[in-house]
């Protein structure tokens, strides 16, 4: 049996994936992810943050009161998600895009490497804050900073204008 076009409308499939190009060009937009790690309890810990993508992983600078961290020394596997859905103000013809990472974690402390932590500290800060960054250093710096770099292993990719 022929496979509904229409479901390219409402869900991903082959004919509505992103190429890692535009995949790529999607995750450069300054957006939030949204970014699931497994508390061991049955449940997810999920949670907007900010990330950098160098075109291969994902890097995010993170508090050490953060759950994430807990539960990522645990079970490194996460699942980040970033998404845009216009079809809320513009109607469903806009369409939605959507990028899924499963991914594997690696953390590194300030102790481990104080010039990575802050340089990637520094990268996630300019480019979501900009020239002010500095003003929010205490802020940021209150606590160590652990740096999460994400190694992706599949994606799940849509962009519901296609296909």
């Amino acid at each position: 049996m022929p496979r509904n076009p229409l479901l390219n409308k409402t869900t991903a499939t082959r004919e509505n994936a992103l190429t890692e190009r535009e995949r790529d060009e999607f995750l450069a937009i300054k957006q939030d992810c949204h970014f699931a790690s497994d508390r061991g309890d049955g449940w997810w810990h999920l949670t907007p943050l900010w990330y950098v993508w160098d075109g291969s992983r994902f890097f995010h600078t993170l508090g050490a009161s953060r759950r994430h961290l807990k539960n990522m020394r645990r079970n490194p596997n996460v699942t980040i998600c970033v998404d845009v859905d216009p079809r809320l103000t513009e109607g469903l013809a806009a369409g939605t895009r959507s990028v899924v990472c499963f991914g594997v974690a690696k953390l590194t402390e300030l102790e481990e490497d104080e010039e990575l932590v802050r340089q990637i500290t520094d990268r996630v800060m300019e480019r979501y804050i900009g020239p002010d960054r500095a003003l929010y250093s205490d802020a940021v710096w209150a606590e160590p900073r652990t740096i999460a770099t994400v190694t992706p292993q599949s994606w799940l990719t849509w962009d519901q204008t296609k296909g």
